[in-house]
């Protein structure tokens, strides 16, 4: 089944319905803070669902539809035209309903329902909390569902009604004896002493137009195809991003991922950090501020360790998970370096700033990273957690030649690109500290780590490299994308990157549409696998940067077009998470892998970050004169 998930948002608070927006099963809801504030938002007309004629999304968080009585026909009585805004404190809907033909009364019901269960519990988290003890109130406006939780906090879901209606225990009810009839509901989300605030859908449509502009006036790609991807990139951005102490912070993914990831922020950032730098150092501020100071076993948090993921539902704060925060990632942690590193290089007070978090991060690299201390950074497959702790973190991405899993301390190909541009940023930053002989130190680290990783893992019978080692330090020799992704990092040395990229765009890794995760030929090669044969647009686009920086411009161009392809093929112009492996066919799209996020982070910065290869640039990330957008 394709996916007909819809998704509105604004800083933490995001609506999942159908494809009509229609909330009333399954995992959709109306949700805040890892939290379903709402289980059923679902309007019935004289009994029925109204039948949506025509669907605009005129933003990230305006939906504007055009509906009338079901089964319309040739014998519309009712139309309904709706507007169904999100801000940051407010779901509006304001309705207009007309009567064309036929007398009397129409009956309009709207179906509510709050279970106030946590984003893990809807997907299916074993062992949940079970059903809460909500409590609806009839109110003079509307209703009111209240839910105390096992820690003290308190949630109420106020709805408020422009017109009176009765509550009859599972709807909202008004009986519409006029030809017209205006009417507009409010849904504010509230914890503890909080009370409702109208947000503002004008001023927020008003922002989005201004990225927009601002947006034209810098970049204007030849093709108003590509520009539209281009610009669908830059407001999604925005649409991702959520408040925090330190500013803006991008999302992971919608719906399931609005929360401070580290991998998948950090990415995103060095994607577009030279665009959007404020967005890229409420990254490394945030992160560092919740950086792994002492060992715990549940959380993976080691000192200096950077976080994999953030959660404040329940079951969270209640100790059922380990997400506050969860530290099960070998990646994050030299990521930060890396990112530290290049902010540094325009802005060079961070390296000051954030001096104790990034030789933090340095130190664990040295110890907890490489547990055995063979210089390679390293993690042990947890089968009580996330098995595999890098970008393809499925229970069976990363397996031997043989078709068996790893074990042991397992060192995979672009962490250790990773850990190469961390060591090569923290010489960069102690020159900037007036400290050569710390930074001739690191750079004799990373000239070591590159050494080395040339020995351990070039696959010369292949013309690549193998996806890593063993925790008994045998090669890994099966053909994956990481090597192509981790060109980006400067490990690869220069002779050795032009077979590499002729690797990922032959025939058993190039789709078409982008680099497969797999080869072909592999044994557990599967297109609509989830790491195992798929095409994530993220990891190809990394390596069509990795192209560029290695001056290989005329595949990073054919790679930067495919992925910009794909995102037009899409209805909405945008990437997915991921799709599926099967070869390119004219005048057919990618095949979508039905679970993707939609948007996706990652892919958000796709366009952000790969246009300056369609405008024919032979730098892949050159420096624009001011910052494209703020989101």
């Amino acid at each position: 089944m394709l996916n007909t998930r819809t998704v509105l948002k604004d800083n933490d608070l995001y609506l999942v319905g159908d494809a009509q927006y229609v909330v009333a099963q399954g995992e959709s809801g109306l949700y805040r803070r890892d939290t379903r504030v709402l289980s059923r938002y679902e309007w019935r007309l004289d009994g029925q669902p109204p039948q949506p004629l025509l669907q605009q999304e005129r933003a990230p968080f305006w939906l504007h539809e055009q509906a009338a009585n079901a089964n319309v026909g040739y014998t519309m009585k009712v139309g309904l035209r709706r507007d169904l805004t999100l801000s940051a404190t407010e779901l509006r809907d304001t309705l207009q309903v007309t009567r064309y033909r036929g007398q009397g009364p129409h009956e309009l019901k709207l179906y509510l329902g709050a279970d106030y269960l946590d984003m893990f519990e809807v997907r299916g988290w074993p062992g949940g909390l079970g059903t809460r003890a909500v409590k609806a109130q009839a109110t003079a406006q509307g209703v009111t569902f209240a839910y105390a939780a096992g820690d003290g906090l308190r949630s109420r879901t106020v709805v408020q009604a422009s017109l009176p209606a009765t509550w009859d225990g599972e709807a909202l009810v008004w009986t519409l004896p006029d030809a017209h009839t205006q009417l507009q509901v409010s849904v504010f989300p509230l914890q503890d002493d909080e009370t409702p605030t109208p947000g503002d859908p004008a001023a927020l449509l008003a922002e989005y137009r201004a990225l927009t502009e601002r947006l034209r006036a810098q970049v204007r790609l030849p093709d108003p195809a590509d520009q539209q991807v281009l610009e669908r990139s830059v407001a999604d951005l925005r649409s991702l991003s959520f408040q925090t102490d330190h500013g803006a912070f991008p999302a992971a993914g919608l719906p399931w991922f609005v929360a401070p990831f580290g991998r998948d922020s950090m990415l995103m950032a060095l994607m577009v950090h030279r665009h959007l730098p404020e967005l890229a150092r409420t990254v490394a501020r945030y992160l560092a501020a919740h950086q792994g100071v002492r060992h715990d076993p549940v959380t993976l948090e080691q000192p200096g360790k950077i976080l994999h993921e953030l959660r404040v539902g329940e079951l969270t704060r209640l100790g059922h998970t380990p997400h506050r925060p969860y530290y099960a990632t070998a990646d994050a942690t030299p990521l930060f370096v890396w990112l530290v590193g290049e902010l540094a290089q325009a802005d060079p007070a961070l390296a000051h700033d954030l001096r104790p978090h990034w030789e933090a991060a340095l130190s664990w690299c040295l110890h907890d990273g490489d547990p055995d201390g063979d210089g390679f950074l390293e993690y042990t497959p947890d089968p009580n957690g996330i098995t595999n702790a890098v970008w393809k973190d499925s229970g069976d991405s990363t397996f031997t030649e043989d078709g068996v899993d790893v074990s042991g301390h397992v060192a995979v190909i672009e962490v250790q690109g990773y850990a190469y541009a961390a060591y090569r940023a923290a010489a960069s930053m102690y020159r900037q500290l007036g400290e050569p002989g710390a930074a001739e130190a690191w750079d004799a680290r990373a000239l070591a780590l590159q050494a080395a990783f040339q020995r351990a893992f070039w696959w010369p019978e292949r013309g690549t490299y193998v996806h890593g080692l063993n925790g008994d330090k045998q090669p890994l020799r099966v053909l994956v994308s990481n090597a192509a992704h981790t060109l980006c990092t400067g490990i690869i040395a220069p002779p050795y990157a032009a077979q590499v990229a002729a690797s990922a765009l032959g025939p058993e890794l190039w789709s078409g549409w982008g680099i497969r995760t797999l080869g072909t030929g592999e044994r557990r090669y599967n297109p609509v696998s989830y790491h195992n044969g798929s095409v994530w647009p993220h990891d190809t686009a990394l390596a069509a940067l990795g192209m560029a920086r290695c001056g290989l411009h005329a595949q990073a161009q054919q790679v930067a077009r495919a992925l910009f392809d794909a995102a037009r093929a899409a209805p909405d112009h945008r990437l997915s998470e991921l799709f599926a492996g099967f070869p390119r066919e004219a005048h057919t799209p990618p095949v979508p892998y039905p679970a993707a996020c939609h948007p996706q982070g990652w892919d958000a910065a796709i366009p952000l970050a790969l246009w300056p290869l369609l405008a024919g640039s032979a730098d892949a990330v050159p420096q624009p004169p001011e910052a494209v957008a703020s989101p």
